[in-house]
């Protein structure tokens, strides 16, 4: 079986995560065999995958991305990652448990780690490309979590924080599995905010969103040419002489939403809601392991 995880121009945090957890909860698990293909974290319920492939499907959302994927024999469900994607694929919305990040729970204890920052920011990976949302933290003095660094180093800092900020999906859905208080930016860009509320529709939470704004020219000019596809395109591949041309100038409005942001109180879902989909999460982990061994043993 393949683990399949989306890669974009960048790594980022949500999406390699696949290859952290999994081969830390199914050592040896994985092949390059694409004739059964694992889909783990992330919104990768595409409509465009070899119809005549077996889709294992492990906590993966439907973000919009593609059109619905038309489920068959050739798609199996452990459990998706909230009601609003078990909806529309139409399969029962008892497999609704929760984006399968959570189990990022059985392979990193936050108490471990020594508590370091009061706040910190982390944005979306493209906002991380095209903003400056660095200068903006330290203008702010927040402290800047990166979504494409290491994985490790994303835990480490999630874990040292009091609270985290994050445009970022994951950077939530991670923190309030490792239990640190979080608030949500909504995504400067449209299309990745409804996955959000899949998520949250598993674990019965109601996400109080903070609109930020864009951090710099390349962002604001971004946001209002967003249906203008070549438009689009020109500003984003030309972000870091635009950059240079105005001196990486950062907007102080931004600044201090940012830092009013980050004095409001964080959420979290309820201790009773992330045990429960943790523990739902391992015994769907057992029985596909029981299920492939099975396979695996009739084959010899």
């Amino acid at each position: 079986m393949k683990m399949f995880a989306y890669r974009g121009k960048h790594e980022n945090f949500g999406d390699e995560l696949n290859h952290w957890l999994w081969e830390r909860l199914l050592p040896g698990f994985f092949d390059d065999d694409e004739s059964q293909l694992f889909l783990g974290i992330g919104s990768i319920l595409y409509d465009n995958f070899d119809p005549n492939m077996q889709k294992i499907v492990f906590g993966s959302g439907y973000g919009g991305y593609t059109n619905p994927p038309k489920v068959d024999g050739n798609w199996t469900f452990y459990f998706v990652r909230g009601k609003k994607t078990a909806e529309i694929l139409g399969i029962d919305l008892s497999y609704a448990i929760g984006d399968s990040g959570i189990l990022t729970r059985s392979c990193w204890d936050a108490k471990t780690v020594e508590k370091r920052y009061p706040v910190s920011f982390m944005p979306h990976y493209e906002s991380a490309m095209y903003g400056s949302w660095d200068k903006v933290c330290d203008l702010a003095g927040i402290h800047y979590i990166d979504p494409r660094w290491s994985v490790e180093k994303v835990l480490t800092e999630i874990s040292a924080s009091h609270k985290i900020v994050s445009e970022a999906m994951h950077g939530c859905i991670i923190s309030d599995a490792l239990r640190v208080p979080w608030r949500a930016i909504r995504p400067i860009a449209p299309g990745n905010r409804a996955k959000w509320y899949d998520w949250a529709s598993a674990l019965d939470l109601e996400i109080d969103f903070d609109p930020i704004g864009p951090s710099n020219l390349v962002e604001a000019g971004a946001s209002l040419v967003r249906k203008n596809t070549y438009l689009l395109k020109n500003i984003t591949f030309r972000h870091r002489r635009i950059r240079q041309l105005t001196g990486n100038y950062v907007f102080g409005s931004t600044i201090k939403t940012l830092q009013r942001v980050a004095e409001k109180p964080g959420q979290l879902s309820s201790d009773e809601a992330i045990v429960r989909a943790h523990e739902k999460m391992l015994v769907e982990l057992d029985r596909l392991k029981q299920d492939f061994s099975k396979k695996t043993a009739s084959a010899l």
